[in-house]
């Protein structure tokens, strides 16, 4: 029998076990090739760590920079599994790269999903993980951690510094949103594509909502934190969007809206490609964004004198 939290229904609760049971198979088929391992240096093993949380102790990958400089800094990455898978193994392109071309630390949680849980526990495990890297004397800097992540992983990534915020703790120095969901009050009937199977359908994101969501006001801006009131304490922000992603249009209306609040935003929607591209073919579209990435957390490890530009771009350059 599954484990599942009492207000998730059973008949979700199976669908979200069978799509957990399946994720690592697609992990392998679809986001595991070597082709989309673009790190320069050779990067070890992550260690396997147990970070302290309100919620019990989290599994962390951690993977530390080849040669690091003294207290180099680090960057928390929320993986994506719709709220319910749970294989932070999946962002190893990513943080392999983002160590060997930034000298950064990268730490991936296995934190808590769906049916086991729901709203808000995942969201608390990684605020707890935040804090604790702000004060680990693990070997990076403290001061300079930074927080990103890709689809449900990016929700995440917006609530960990807009939870920084409201207690009044530092906020991250950067935050990166790839192709994720931030607003789950808006009508599935808004998120189309041109493709027949798009990765992100309607009938994954009603099963997010029966599960990890179920009984949430989806307008909460916990839930869906591009109705947060406090945006414009965000640090500066990458977002990452893909043409036929169903999540494409609220990934343009959050950098709009963070634009408009003064947040230093660079949006860019990439041609061609759907929802999980830094992490499947075409390799040049994976191999930009995840330098895109990395060109974002180096500037904000390295601060200068002048204000980040707020700029919002897409693939054909400059939106007015």
């Amino acid at each position: 029998m599954i484990r599942k939290d009492p207000l998730i229904a059973w008949r979700p609760a199976l669908s979200a076990a069978a799509f957990r049971t399946a994720f690592p198979v697609l992990r392998r088929l679809r986001y595991a090739s070597p082709e989309l391992q673009f790190a320069t240096r050779k990067v070890a093993r992550p260690a396997k760590i147990r970070i302290p949380t309100r919620h019990g102790e989290v599994r962390a990958l951690v993977y530390a920079p080849p040669d690091p400089v003294d207290r180099p800094p680090v960057h928390l990455v929320v993986h994506d599994g719709a709220f319910i898978a749970r294989v932070p193994e999946q962002e190893d392109n990513v943080a392999r790269f983002l160590a060997s071309e930034v000298g950064a630390y990268v730490v991936v949680p296995d934190y808590s999903t769906a049916p086991t849980i729901r709203f808000p526990v995942a969201e608390d495990e990684l605020f707890d993980v935040y804090r604790w890297l702000r004060s680990a004397t693990y070997g990076w800097d403290g001061a300079r951690v930074s927080v990103g992540g890709a689809g449900a992983g990016g929700k995440l990534a917006v609530n960990v510094a807009l939870r920084a915020a409201e207690a009044r703790l530092p906020a991250p120095v950067a935050l990166t949103v790839e192709f994720g969901t931030v607003d789950l009050a808006r009508p599935d009937s808004s998120r189309t594509s041109i493709l027949e199977k798009p990765v992100v359908r309607r009938s994954l994101m009603s099963l997010v909502r029966r599960t990890y969501f179920a009984g949430v006001d989806p307008e909460h801006p916990h839930a869906s934190p591009i109705r947060h009131p406090r945006l414009a304490d965000l640090p500066p922000t990458l977002v990452l969007t893909a043409q036929h992603d169903t999540l494409r249009e609220e990934m343009s209306d959050f950098a709009k809206i963070l634009e408009s609040e003064a947040v230093p935003v660079t949006y860019r929607e990439f041609e061609g490609v759907d929802h999980g591209f830094t992490h499947t073919r075409p390799v040049e579209v994976a191999r930009e964004a995840i330098t895109l990435i990395a060109d974002h957390l180096r500037h904000a490890y390295t601060p200068t004198t002048n204000p980040t530009p707020t700029v919002r771009r897409n693939s054909l350059g400059v939106l007015d």
